[in-house]
């Protein structure tokens, strides 16, 4: 089984980086494979609603969704999309 984290903030050894690791290492101690994607470091550009994924199954912009993480999105059993919370209050 693949797991799949997606880190999504920029702070490397913050909070959310370390919960999801912690995640990721108790399924890997349960025998599952993990791969954790930091997502800041990605070339993710946003999408321009060309239509075409609609129409032909792949989306035509050519960035990291493309070339590595939509195949691991394919085989991921379980997708955890990590992402911290900023409040002025």
């Amino acid at each position: 089984m693949l797991i799949l984290g997606l880190q999504g903030s920029p702070r490397k050894k913050g909070n959310t980086h370390f919960l999801l690791s912690a995640f990721l290492k108790a399924a890997e101690q349960r025998g599952a494979h993990s791969r954790l994607i930091q997502v800041v470091e990605r070339n993710i550009l946003p999408c321009k609603e060309y239509v075409v994924c609609e129409k032909k199954g792949t989306c035509p912009i050519d960035d990291d969704m493309a070339s590595e993480i939509y195949g691991l999105l394919r085989q991921a059993e379980v997708v955890v999309l990590a992402s911290p919370f900023f409040s002025t209050t």
